[in-house]
């Protein structure tokens, strides 16, 4: 359900005007959204989706607590704010609370598409056929998985903060087998803009990924110079700024912890050709203008060539360290002019990865994490592709790995992220994986 700025500042404060607690807040949002789902080169399932939550925090000095439903008439608020209240009274009080936020200023950000929020199921008919029709003319199977949605948030609190927001969103993904399965490619798609959806495009690229992986040679597992196409490299970094987390760093918990306490903003860490930064405003990503407790999104310089400048505050670490709290709205990564066979054809010889898959932490402190290579991999030798190898079972940091960065290409979104093509010098491949 679509409510306007009018309506959820209406439910907003009928729902505050029913609390008795010293502090509350009401998070309300909701939309629509319609999924397709192609497997076997068949259209299998078609959805929609049309939802609302409502949720009241309510807090009686330290002590808080919140309720959360789905239904906006009298009662059922009435309900939802005696649920919190009555929960808030008899919680643990909290060392860590802090109080709600009086008004903000938001930065102007609109990232809603009317393409997007009038899209009908019969343009996921004509995302569905685009991929099934490529398939089939090229003779392999695709499975695919395509949605839209159109929402809105808005919170207000106790305190006059009252903040509203609408947005949108579409994303394709769509996986080839080659018929002997022996071969398997992957592509994905996203944007605010349905328009900006190239399904046609993205089915061909994951349809020569599969061609193109069949027949794989083995490589032994070592460690070799590695070119990770963009939803790799995303995929791999994504846990270096995961961990960006201050309040982990100044108690010695992750890599960006110092030795004897604090951490190492103002510190070199990776390569002279890394900087990272967020962009609430940049028009490829387009972000909320607040997070969940009304904290206005704001831009963000975290990694700048090679020193790191900046880690992720929440409220209460930040009024402990005297600072102001603040959050990654998207994360992005500067990149290069070369596109990614650019980059290609001047590599002497690497291992290029489609894409991870199933990544998991091992160690905080380095940063060290181990995966699979998914979807096509590849050798490249001379400056152009010579065949495809066997999966791979991978232990590396991305921290490591950024510290070798010898090529970054233009960067794509991918996700919440606008990410480059990367080239390192070594990246460490521990053992086979039979998977296709």
């Amino acid at each position: 359900m679509i409510l306007d700025e009018s309506q959820a500042r209406r439910i907003i404060e009928k729902t505050l005007a029913l609390a008795s607690a010293d502090e509350a807040r009401v998070n309300l949002s909701g939309g629509r959204g319609a999924n397709t789902r192609v497997a076997l080169n068949s259209v299998t399932t078609c959805g929609d989706a049309d939802n609302l939550s409502v949720a009241v925090t309510a807090a009686f000095g330290t002590r808080h607590a919140t309720a959360t439903g789905s239904e906006t008439d009298d009662a059922a608020l009435e309900r939802l704010v005696h649920t919190a209240e009555d929960m808030a009274r008899v919680a643990p009080e909290d060392p860590e609370y802090v109080p709600e936020l009086g008004p903000q200023d938001y930065l102007d950000i609109h990232p809603w598409f009317e393409s997007t929020a009038r899209a009908t199921q019969e343009r996921s008919v004509d995302v569905a056929r685009a991929a099934i029709d490529a398939a089939r003319e090229r003779g392999v199977t695709v499975a695919a998985f395509f949605q839209h949605n159109h929402g809105f948030s808005a919170l207000g609190n106790s305190s006059g903060l009252f903040a509203y927001t609408q947005g949108t969103d579409a994303s394709l993904s769509v996986t080839a087998r080659t018929t002997d399965g022996a071969g398997s490619g992957y592509a994905a798609d996203n944007s605010r803009d349905i328009d900006e959806i190239d399904a046609a495009a993205a089915s061909r690229r994951a349809i020569e990924k599969a061609e193109a992986s069949r027949s794989p040679k083995t490589l032994e597992p070592g460690v070799y110079p590695a070119i990770l196409e963009p939803l790799a490299a995303a995929e791999f970094l994504a846990y270096a700024v995961w961990n960006m987390n201050a309040r982990q760093a100044d108690e010695g918990r992750s890599f960006y912890a110092t030795t004897g306490g604090g951490n190492k903003i103002g510190e070199k860490i990776v390569g002279d050709n890394i900087t990272f930064t967020s962009d609430p405003q940049c028009p490829a990503l387009l972000s909320s203008p607040f997070s969940g407790d009304g904290l206005p999104a704001r831009p963000h310089t975290w990694i700048e060539s090679g020193v790191l400048k900046k880690l992720f505050y929440g409220r209460y670490w930040a009024s402990k360290q005297d600072t102001e709290p603040c959050f990654p709205s998207n994360t992005i990564l500067a990149g290069g002019e070369k596109t990614l066979d650019e980059i290609i054809a001047d590599t002497d010889r690497a291992v290029l990865v489609t894409r991870f898959w199933y990544i998991r932490s091992l160690d905080p402190q380095t940063i060290l994490v181990t995966g699979l290579t998914r979807d096509g991999v590849f050798w490249v030798e001379d400056g152009a592709i010579q065949h495809s190898v066997k999966n791979f079972r991978f232990n590396e940091s991305p921290i490591a790995v950024l510290n070798k960065v010898t090529a970054l290409s233009q960067p794509t979104r991918v996700g919440n992220s606008l990410t480059p093509a990367l080239r390192t010098s070594a990246f460490t491949f521990s053992s086979l994986s039979e998977a296709v």
